[in-house]
């Protein structure tokens, strides 16, 4: 081309290729330039945390001190101040790796990044070289078992307080466990000729010095010598820091050492903190307040306590500020309730079109962002208003189930989605609004799935909470299902059920309210449930679609004998559900009728009884082993008084229509109500064990007395005014409905 225009322009020919020649080394030395400055980049040394973020299968070059020498094989650890990495010298790696590089060498690598059961390692190595032998280690970082991640993988390790789980010998090469002062678990291998093979497993408790490496998705801690073994004075945390008196600037810190000790308080607003303040006091119990912190804010924060020059590290935790917002929560359910019992308090909606038009109205009002992770939907509707969103620039994220059809996903939406847990359940049903906006933020949660059925036949319960503390709580635990802070997932990241981690803030204070936020199956939720049906002082009362956990039935039983009315309603009362024993020891439980499922997942604890503690658990979560070890659920602990006395209405309006349409027969021809009709006190007659609750037409109670072994109870008939009542009495064989009359 350049010949064509300048023969165009008639200059000489010997001219034009003189020009040509030129052009074209010129061409070529900017190719081979360009070549060059693209290998330099490809060979550029990186820090081991920048190369362990970059692609599989990417090359890289790294430079760090190596760990460990032959006792654990071909392989090599190596790490800098940024981080650790492994080095395995696989097929194509060049030649004299494993016999060259020992420990404490200094060298430089340079190989492609593999995945190798879950391990990141550089293999096959490319090239290598020794900078410098036998130059000190890095100090191992002080952790407890509960810290173990991704980000200390290939890191030399120190743990305090080990105990090994057995005694004798290390015999055979494979993993043995172990458990920290703070009751932690994890596991050492020991590959085959390993040097601790035929050594003696120590007795005592010992600071271990480890590699941390994984395999699959455990980890493993890799000793190298018996010097890994530091036999040490124990010094661990009996108590991991916890959170409280939570304001909008500030809030408390409280933890405790085995033993006197002083600390740091490191934290910031992403796990790689940031920030450092000290506490001098020289005491076991620790107190701090944490102060210039931003409203509705999540920070993270580490202890590091000292004592006679030893450091250990608490757990990495993430607490939120009290936010900005109104903390306004509005409640909703899709079935009428019984106001009588409601205390002259509304719900904010009783009936599906109200919550459908809720659902609609926050939608439509984003102005940023919307995230939901919804179980199942089948409502076009409610996609078509996420779609008129994401359209008008909104950003919006959405995480089903791989599990069940999601017809409304079909075909798939415009926006980024992503569909998990296939081994289980992705059984959540939230949605977050406007996350970073505290006067717009919402945060939906609830018993309601997307779908015709449940919105317009099943019996649910949906909450819209005003709060960004809440709602960038929310948008973690998301995040972590959808494998990305941006707008499409990530698949390689995302995490579902038993592969999520505790990483969210669990305590807050929403509009004055203490409220807990729980998610499974990472944060043990079984045992917040179950905590908060202890508190109960007065009265219980669940709602549930299945019920098969041992834990809240012996506390809804202890409850029983410790003088609380306890009812409940279990819709799948089949194998495996703890109906039977409820019923056996006394509380009044009933199935539910077909009709309609009763999908509700709440209990109310001492609604009514603002001398003790008013709490409503409610959430996704069935009180079942899935629930609590395999599925993504979310849970909700509310402490409100107004909020449990609505949930209490909801519940007398389902136990009235159910115990009117579920009378079961008097399988005891023994158990009569006299004198009948009754004067100022009346008697049940001819039953050893149960309870008895009276009750008037609308499904009010009025009494509730334990049965006495004499085989008489004594009923204050006294306090009911003249009319019809329903004494319904719980025995081991099910629930006596008898009539009588109060005159």
């Amino acid at each position: 081309m350049t010949i064509k225009i300048l023969q165009a322009s008639g200059q000489d020919t010997n001219q034009s290729t003189a020009a040509a020649t030129s052009n074209f080394k010129l061409r070529t030395s900017n190719f081979i330039l360009f070549f060059l400055l693209a290998s330099l980049v490809q060979s550029q040394t990186l820090s081991i945390a920048t190369a362990r973020s970059q692609a599989e299968g990417s090359t890289v070059t790294v430079r760090g001190i190596v760990t460990n020498g032959a006792e654990l094989g071909k392989i090599r650890y190596m790490q800098d101040g940024s981080a650790g990495i492994a080095a395995f010298p696989g097929t194509g790696s060049a030649t004299g790796f494993e016999a060259g590089v020992k420990l404490g060498d200094s060298i430089e690598v340079t190989g492609k990044l593999l995945v190798f059961n879950q391990l990141l390692e550089i293999s096959p190595i490319l090239s290598y070289k020794i900078i410098a032998p036998s130059q000190p280690l890095p100090v191992p970082k002080p952790v407890s078992l509960g810290d173990l991640n991704e980000s200390l993988e290939g890191q030399l390790l120190s743990v305090s307080c080990t105990d090994f789980n057995t005694n004798g010998t290390f015999i055979n090469a494979g993993t043995f466990g172990v458990t920290d002062g703070g009751g932690h678990l994890s596991d050492i291998y020991l590959r085959s000729g390993h040097p601790l093979l035929g050594t003696t497993i120590p007795v005592a408790p010992v600071r271990l010095v480890a590699i941390l490496s994984q395999y699959d998705d455990d980890f493993q801690l890799l000793p190298r010598t018996t010097a890994d073994f530091v036999a040490a004075p124990c010094f661990f945390y009996e108590n991991q820091p916890e959170q409280g008196d939570i304001q909008q600037n500030s809030f408390l810190l409280n933890w405790r050492t085995n033993a006197a000790s002083t600390a740091k308080i490191r934290y910031g607003t992403t796990p790689a903190l940031g920030n450092e303040v000290n506490e001098s006091s020289h005491v076991p119990s620790h107190t701090f307040q944490l102060n210039g912190l931003q409203p509705g804010t999540i920070y993270w924060v580490q202890i590091v306590s000292e004592r006679d020059g030893e450091q250990i590290l608490s757990e990495k935790r993430p607490f939120a500020t009290r936010s900005a917002s109104s903390g306004q929560i509005k409640v909703f359910f899709n079935h009428s309730i019984d106001l009588a019992a409601a205390n002259g308090l509304q719900p904010d909606g009783q009936s599906f079109q109200a919550v459908l038009a809720e659902t609609l109205a926050r939608i439509n009002a984003a102005q940023q962002t919307i995230d939901v992770a919804m179980y199942n939907v089948n409502r076009n509707d409610l996609i078509a208003a996420l779609k008129s969103a994401h359209q008008r620039g909104v950003r919006v994220r959405y995480v089903g189930a791989s599990a069940t059809e999601n017809y409304a996903l079909d075909p798939p939406p415009p926006f980024g989605f992503i569909l998990g847990n296939a081994n289980s359940l992705m059984h959540d049903k939230f949605m977050i609004v406007d996350a970073a906006l505290p006067d717009k933020t919402w945060v939906m949660s609830g018993s309601m799935n997307w779908t015709n059925s449940n919105m317009t036949d099943d019996y649910n319960n949906t909450l819209f909470i005003q709060d960004q503390s809440l709602a960038r709580t929310y948008t973690l635990e998301f995040e972590e299902m959808f494998g990305s802070m941006g707008n499409q997932p990530d698949l390689s990241k995302a995490r579902f059920g038993a592969a999520k981690h505790d990483n969210t803030p669990h305590r807050f204070v929403i509009g004055g309210r203490p409220v807990e936020s729980w998610f499974s199956p990472s944060d043990q939720v079984t045992r917040r449930i179950t905590d908060a049906l202890k508190t109960a002082q007065k009265e219980v009362l669940f709602a549930l679609f299945v019920f098969t956990k041992e834990e809240q039935a012996e506390a809804i039983v202890q409850a029983h004998v410790n003088g609380a009315k306890t009812r409940g309603m279990i819709d799948d009362t089949s194998i495996g559900s703890e109906y039977d024993y409820l019923l056996g020891n006394f509380v009044q439980v009933q199935p539910h009728p077909a009709s309609a499922i009763l999908h509700h997942k709440y209990a109310v604890v001492d609604a009514g009884q603002n001398l003790s503690d008013p709490t409503v658990v409610t959430g996704s979560h069935n009180w079942t082993f899935t629930a609590e070890t395999a599925n993504d659920e979310n849970t909700l602990v509310i402490h409100d008084a107004n909020i449990a006395t609505l949930f209490k209405a909801e519940f007398e309006k389902r136990w009235s229509e159910n115990t009117t349409s579920t009378v079961q027969p008097n399988r005891n021809t023994g158990v009569y109500i006299s004198p009948n009709p009754a004067g100022n006190e009346t008697f049940v007659k001819g039953l050893v064990r149960g309870s008895v609750s009276v009750r008037d037409v609308s499904g009010k109670e009025w009494l509730y007395e334990i049965m006495h072994s004499s085989g008489t109870t004594r009923l204050d008939a006294g306090i009911l005014p003249p009319g019809s009542y329903f004494a319904s009495i719980q025995t081991p064989d099910g629930v006596v409905t008898l009539p009588f009359q109060k005159i």
